[in-house]
Parts: C-alpha cells; sequence; structure tokens
C-alpha cells in the first residue's frame, strides 16, 4: 500500500509558493446521463433480458372451409448484464496531514476520489460504443457486435449498421430513411423515428453545420434542409470520450419505452466514501467503491456508422 507521506510532496512543507497547479482545472459535466436513462437501482446481481421476441406474423387468406392456420410467438435469446464493483483507495501520512501549508490533504483526496468514480461512470457508460462494430471484443447474445448487419430475427437477418462514410447531409438523410424501415422480429416496420446524433468533436461542427442551415449545406442551389425543415435530427450530442473520431451512432426513440432495452446505465450501488485510520502507524485511509453497469439491450436503439475510416 503507497502511503501518501511527505517525501512525495515536499515542496508543500515550507512556505513560499505562489500557488498549486494542475488539480483545480474545471470539470466537465457528466456526458453520459444526456443519452443514457437512469433506472431505478438495481436489487439483484445482475439484470436478464429475453430479447428478439417475435410476435405473429400475416393473416392467411382462409378458402372456404378451409380450416385457419395457426401461427404463434418464439422466445428469442436471452441477454444477461452482471453489475461490477469498482473502487479506489489513498492512504495518507499523519504527518503529511498535518504540517501541509497550502491544502487540507484528506479534503483534497476525497474531492479526487469522486472525480475519479464520476470519470469512470463515463468510461463504462461508452464501452459499448467503443466496440460497437468490433465483431470479436463486440460480440453480444446474437453473435455478433451491437452495430451489424446480420442480427438474426424470425424474419431473416436485419441491419442497424449505416454506410461508412464521414458526416454529411446525404448520410444523414440515408441514416433517417434506413431508420424509417425498422422493422420488429417479424418483419413488420415499426414506428422509429431518429432521436438524436451522438459523436465526437472532430464532427460536431460539420454535422451541426449541416443540420442547422435551412438552406441545403454548402450547395449553390436554393433547396430547403430537409432535415432541418423536419427536425429529422432533432439533437446532437458530442462526447470527447469516443475513441473512434469519426464514427457516429443515431439513438431512435426505443429509447423513450424506458423498459431497460435501450442505453441503460445500471446503479446497484451509489458511491460511498469511507474514513478509517490505522492507528499502528496512524495513517489515515480514504476509500471510494461503487458498483454499477450499462447496456444497450435492442440494437435497434442504435443505427451506427463507422465514419470514413
Amino acid at each position: 500500500m503507497q502511503v501518501i507521506d511527505r517525501s512525495l510532496q515536499p515542496s508543500q512543507y515550507w512556505p513560499g509558493l505562489r500557488a498549486l497547479f494542475g488539480m483545480d482545472y474545471e470539470r466537465l459535466a457528466p456526458i453520459y446521463t444526456k443519452f443514457f436513462d437512469a433506472t431505478p437501482a438495481s436489487e439483484k446481481a445482475f439484470e436478464e433480458f429475453m430479447t428478439e421476441r417475435a410476435g405473429l406474423g400475416l393473416a392467411v387468406q382462409q378458402p372456404e372451409l378451409e380450416p385457419v392456420q395457426f401461427d404463434f410467438p418464439n422466445e428469442g435469446y436471452r441477454m444477461q448484464i452482471t453489475h461490477a464493483s469498482y473502487g479506489l483507495a489513498v492512504a495518507i501520512s499523519r504527518e503529511a496531514e498535518d504540517d501541509n501549508m497550502y491544502e487540507d490533504t484528506a479534503s483534497r483526496m476525497v474531492k479526487e476520489l469522486t472525480f475519479s468514480a464520476r470519470q469512470t461512470e463515463e468510461y463504462i457508460a461508452h464501452a459499448p460504443l467503443q466496440v460497437a462494430v468490433d465483431a470479436v471484443n463486440g460480440k453480444r447474445a446474437d453473435g455478433g457486435p451491437l452495430g451489424w448487419n446480420m442480427h438474426p430475427t424470425a424474419s431473416g437477418p436485419q441491419s442497424n449498421l449505416l454506410v461508412s462514410a464521414s458526416v454529411s447531409e446525404l448520410a444523414f438523410e440515408n441514416a433517417v430513411i434506413q431508420i424509417g424501415y425498422t422493422r420488429n422480429g417479424r418483419g413488420f416496420i415499426s414506428n422509429v423515428l431518429p432521436k438524436r446524433v451522438i459523436l465526437s468533436p472532430e464532427s460536431g461542427p460539420e454535422t451541426r453545420r449541416i443540420l442547422g442551415s435551412p438552406l441545403q449545406w454548402n450547395a449553390s442551389t436554393n433547396n430547403i434542409n430537409v432535415l432541418r425543415a423536419t427536425n429529422a435530427l432533432p439533437e446532437v450530442v458530442e462526447t470527447p470520450y469516443l475513441v473512434d473520431k469519426d464514427m457516429y451512432i443515431v439513438q431512435t426513440s426505443i429509447q423513450d419505452m424506458g423498459n431497460g432495452e435501450g442505453f441503460t446505465f445500471w446503479e446497484r450501488s451509489g458511491m460511498e466514501i469511507r474514513e478509517d485510520s490505522n492507528w499502528s502507524n496512524q495513517a489515515k485511509l480514504i476509500a471510494m467503491w461503487f458498483r454499477c453497469s450499462s447496456s444497450i439491450v435492442d440494437w435497434r436503439t442504435a443505427y451506427i456508422s463507422a465514419g470514413a475510416g
């Protein structure tokens, strides 16, 4: 166990410092909460879903005196979200706490542990998106990644992959059209609409120019910008936590169902900070701990482009 003692920050124990730099930058407000739902706290070690259940098919023409045909729904596959525990701790020597001339070391460490917890939550929430088109690391219960053109359904393979291209007016129009043809497991077209675009800050300015102009962006025609006129993509969220900088995700209205099948951040145990002391050496111990997980159960919640790369 590494203990924070006076040897680790000797300059803070003698007078003359004008200021301490490096730990008081303005911190980002939570970003994942803009597109992840926070459900009521989970009360189990894991949450389990049955997905790709398919209802009944089309009615069949019935010739005179012939018996009506029977159909049956299927069960689909099961998907389990297991909560994981996360923690971090520091130990401070009695001398380091008592003699520091510039700050309350223990209070500073509590703030830093809280910040570390919030940053960790961002990485946990973004984890499903980082491997969204990775066939190996992103493999899910249906046999493929979140963004896949072969999601198995009762009516045959379906796709939520968008064209691999940089953001553009045409790319967004094609995404809106593709989402308009979203089908359920039986192949029936469902009422699914685009909700927001999630992308990195690199793609943000171009996206806002495309969606914000009343006329077609960067064109000599006088045509209206259909995307803006119809409010087809009503919201843009930029997140610096995406590793793939030209990837973008169009989140759909399935997110609004509020039953855990969309982008969901599961809190099993909220963050706790506890303090203790080791009387054998007078060190103060401060530990942070929480338990959570994130998930995207229904792949129809997200239509994904890997970008130009």
